[in-house]
């Protein structure tokens, strides 16, 4: 690292689309994969934070690019290219409101939007600080105090994930990482030492006890890290569950299996939002009351996490199978499901309207299979409209159709534009092409117009319904932004 800080007094302009974001930033879920500017986004907008995002975007369309704070970056000599340490939610704003195309399904339109309000040239380059080395950038991070309302602190969890990243990086060197960080052995301690204790959500001992929807709010790195810190912060409650602190390295003297258990369900309370972030030691009886008791007899110590022989312990193997398989009833591709939404399938919309529908789809059971047919039908419209709108086509439709008002654009018509001018990909246009064909007497826009045009009573049976969801999936996931987690 250097010692000159003249660096920061330098702003470099660099091209916004030739500027890489930063995939260990703290900022992103550490289980995602981040390749493309889209997977960088649907981690910045995911829960809350998407009103914030979206609130940097309108800033930027309104009032332009403001470069008020620095943007760090450092050369990659590898590659020869440039990274963002500093200000990834920015250059991400700009890259997509550059090319609003690179944008989640779910925010396609707001982009696009936006986009049509402001001059791309304008920021076509933007003034960066350009760090010697990717140290001297980290430096900066940590050094970095102040921000703006446009600005997003880490949460606790992405700044106890960065000082755990330093601990691993400089071998636990804890004097490198408190000059770096300005911390006191004991504050990092603690720090490594409570997400040591987080981490045990990854042991199968423990992400057995949790849903799916559980596990993955508890691996979230928005996490409430706070709660928990609250609990391994009392001495009454780890002499009570058996855990014991020795500088950086965690033990566990109770009984393991009851531990887990304990723990397990301390989780999906903390998820559940059922503790207060301010309860005091007073409440801690009642609140272990309703835990699972955490036996200290027939105890077997938990070795320390931070051992080479027990690296299992810190990180699992990636092919443990750390979730429940789904029922088989609840999954695409059976026909005697009981819903005809998969249980795993997820849909990320800003279209309140859609939103709703899709969840009207998820709790409808086949006891009302005409209900789920005319939603099926609402919900597919809606879905096609969604994508027009979001990849700015409704000025071409409108024009192709001799300037009808879209609204005057039937469904039939809007698919044969999409299928004649390339807008899909080969299995969407395979999907289109079938809709579109008079004589396929099943899986056919004539027979989801009948839901609601016809009297016919034909074609709402279980099997034929999920079939024709799981026909339209591959469409859907062109159209919308959705998916089905594993």
């Amino acid at each position: 690292m250097s010692e000159n800080y003249d660096w920061l007094e330098v702003k470099t302009p660099r091209s916004v689309d030739q500027l890489r974001l930063w995939a260990d930033n703290p900022r992103l879920n550490p289980e995602g994969k981040h390749i493309s500017v889209n997977d960088f986004v649907k981690d910045f907008i995911s829960g809350t934070e998407r009103i914030h995002f979206m609130k940097l975007i309108k800033s930027i369309a309104t009032e332009g690019f403001i470069p008020a704070d620095p943007i760090i970056v450092w050369k990659n000599e590898t590659n020869q290219k440039y990274y963002v340490a500093e200000g990834n939610r920015r250059v991400a704003a700009l890259k997509l409101l550059r090319n609003p195309g690179k944008a989640p399904k779910s925010i396609r339109g707001s982009i696009r939007k936006y986009a049509s309000q402001i001059e791309k040239s304008s920021f076509k380059k933007i003034k960066v600080n350009v760090a010697p080395s990717f140290e001297d950038a980290e430096w900066y991070i940590n050094q970095r105090n102040s921000v703006t309302s446009l600005n997003r602190f880490w949460s606790r969890e992405q700044q106890q994930r960065w000082i755990s990243g330093l601990y691993d990086k400089y071998q636990g060197d804890l004097s490198k990482i408190q000059f770096k960080t300005g911390l006191t052995q004991s504050e990092l301690e603690q720090t490594i030492r409570f997400l040591k204790i987080k981490d045990f959500i990854k042991l199968p001992e423990v992400n057995r006890e949790l849903t799916q929807e559980e596990l993955k709010l508890a691996n979230s790195h928005r996490f409430p890290m706070t709660v928990l810190e609250r609990f391994l912060s009392m001495t009454e409650f780890r002499e009570q569950w058996g855990i014991e602190y020795d500088g950086v390295d965690v033990k566990i003297v109770s009984n393991k299996q009851s531990f887990y258990k304990a723990f397990a369900a301390l989780i999906k309370q903390i998820i559940a939002n059922e503790v207060s972030t301010r309860f005091t030691k007073d409440k801690l009886p009642a609140i272990l009351d309703t835990l699972p008791h955490v036996s200290l007899e027939n105890t077997g110590n938990l070795e320390p996490q931070n051992n080479e022989d027990d690296q299992n312990a810190k990180k699992p193997e990636t092919n443990i199978q750390q979730t429940p398989t789904p029922p088989n009833d609840n999954i695409r591709d059976n026909p005697y499901r009981k819903k005809l939404v998969p249980s795993n399938c997820q849909l990320i919309t800003t279209n309140h309207k859609l939103e709703a529908i899709f969840k009207e789809l998820e709790s409808l059971c086949f006891t009302r299979e005409y209900s789920i047919s005319i939603v099926l039908r609402v919900f597919f419209d809606l879905s096609v409209l969604e994508y027009i709108e979001s990849e700015g086509m409704v000025e071409d439709i409108e024009k192709h159709y001799n300037n009808k008002k879209l609204q005057h654009v039937t469904l039939k018509q809007r698919l044969e534009y999409l299928k004649k001018n390339n807008k899909l990909n080969q299995n969407s246009t395979r999907v289109v092409g079938r809709l579109l064909n008079p004589n396929d007497n099943h899986y056919s826009l004539d027979t989801l117009n009948g839901y609601i045009h016809g009297k016919n009573t034909h074609y709402v049976s279980k099997q034929f319904l999920n079939g024709f969801w799981d026909f339209l999936y591959p469409l859907f996931e062109q159209l919308l932004d959705i998916k089905e987690n594993k």
